[in-house]
C-alpha cells in the first residue's frame, strides 16, 4: 500500500508538469481521444484524481455489499464511459484558456494531500520496493472514474493495510483496489497526453491490464507475456503443460497498454512487430479493446 501510494502520487505529478508546459492554444486541440479536447482529457485525469478526495472524505458513510475488485472496476468503466466524458467536457467549458493547469494541479494536490493523511505515506517518487509481488495492493490501475464517490474505514486492516472500503464511482472497493484502477487511467491517459510513465506506474498498469484479460478470456491455450512485468494464460482451448507453448502473444508494457485501452490496432501492432504473435489461437483482436 505505501508503495502504491507513492507510484499513483508520481505518475500524477509527470503529468502536472507536462500540461503545465502546456501552451494556452493546446487545450482547445483536439486530442488523440475521437470527440475529446485536449483540455477535456486533461480534465478527466483531474478528476481521477478527484475522486479519490471524495473517496477519503471524512464525511464518508459506509455502504453494503462486497467491495468491487480493480479488475471488475475496469470491467464496467464501458458502462459509464459517456457520463465520465460528460463530465470531463463540462469541466473542460467551465474553465479559462489556463484553467486546465491550475485545476489539474489543485485536484492532484488535494488527493495526495488526502492519502497522506489518511494513510500516513508520502507521495512522492516510488522506490518500486514492494511493486512485482502479486498482492492486489501491489500490481496497481483505464481508464475510468469520475468524481462523486465517498468512503468509510473498514474495522479490519485499517488503513495502513488498505484493507479501507471507500465508495467509488465502480461501488465500495479496498483503497488499495481503486488506487491500482486511478494508476492505470495515469498511465493511459499520461500516453494520450504524450507523458512516458514512470516504470513503477507501468508494471502496475501492465500487470492489472493482464489480469483483465485473463478475466475477459479465461482458459489456458494462450501465454501472453508482457516482459518484464507478467504473464498470463489466456484463452479457452488445450491447456499448456511443458515446454514452447504453442500458442504465444509477446507485447511490450507501453504498447499492451495501448493495444488494451483502444489506442493501438491489434493488427497494426502486429504488422509493425509491437506484438509478436504465433500459433493458431494467438489473434485476440476479438477481445479488444479491453476499455
Amino acid at each position: 500500500m505505501p508503495v502504491l501510494v507513492a507510484v499513483v502520487g508520481e505518475q500524477w505529478q509527470r503529468i502536472v508538469e507536462a500540461v503545465d508546459a502546456l501552451p494556452d492554444v493546446a487545450f482547445a486541440r483536439p486530442s488523440v481521444l475521437p470527440g475529446w479536447t485536449v483540455g477535456g482529457l486533461v480534465m478527466h485525469v483531474a478528476s481521477s484524481a478527484t475522486a479519490v478526495t471524495e473517496a477519503l472524505a471524512p464525511a464518508a458513510t459506509a455502504v453494503g455489499g462486497g467491495p468491487v475488485s480493480a479488475v471488475e472496476y475496469l470491467a464496467g468503466t464501458g458502462a459509464r464511459a459517456e457520463a465520465i466524458a460528460d463530465t470531463a467536457r463540462a469541466l473542460s467549458a467551465s474553465v479559462a484558456a489556463t484553467g486546465p493547469r491550475s485545476w489539474l494541479a489543485a485536484q492532484v494536490a488535494a488527493a495526495c494531500a488526502a492519502l497522506e493523511s489518511r494513510t500516513g505515506t508520502g507521495t512522492g517518487t516510488g522506490t518500486g520496493t514492494g511493486i512485482g509481488t502479486d498482492s492486489p495492493s501491489a500490481g496497481a490501475p483505464t481508464a475510468a472514474g469520475a468524481p462523486g464517490g465517498t468512503g468509510s474505514p473498514v474495522a479490519a486492516g485499517g488503513p495502513a493495510a488498505g484493507g479501507e472500503v471507500v465508495v467509488t464511482p465502480g461501488g465500495p472497493m479496498a483503497l488499495g483496489e481503486f488506487l491500482r484502477t486511478r494508476a492505470v487511467e495515469a498511465v493511459v491517459h499520461g500516453l494520450d497526453l504524450g507523458i512516458e510513465p514512470s516504470r513503477p506506474a507501468l508494471r502496475v498498469a501492465a500487470r492489472l491490464l493482464a489480469d483483465l484479460f485473463a478475466a475477459r478470456a479465461p482458459g489456458h491455450a494462450v501465454e501472453l507475456r508482457v516482459p518484464p512485468f507478467t504473464a498470463v494464460q489466456i484463452v479457452d482451448g488445450p491447456r499448456h503443460t511443458r515446454g514452447t507453448p504453442p500458442n504465444v502473444v509477446e507485447v511490450g508494457p507501453v504498447p499492451f497498454v495501448q493495444v488494451c485501452a483502444g489506442r493501438l490496432a491489434w493488427e497494426d501492432a502486429v504488422a509493425d512487430g509491437r506484438v509478436r504473435a504465433s500459433g493458431e489461437r494467438s489473434d485476440l483482436r476479438g477481445w479488444l479493446p479491453l476499455l
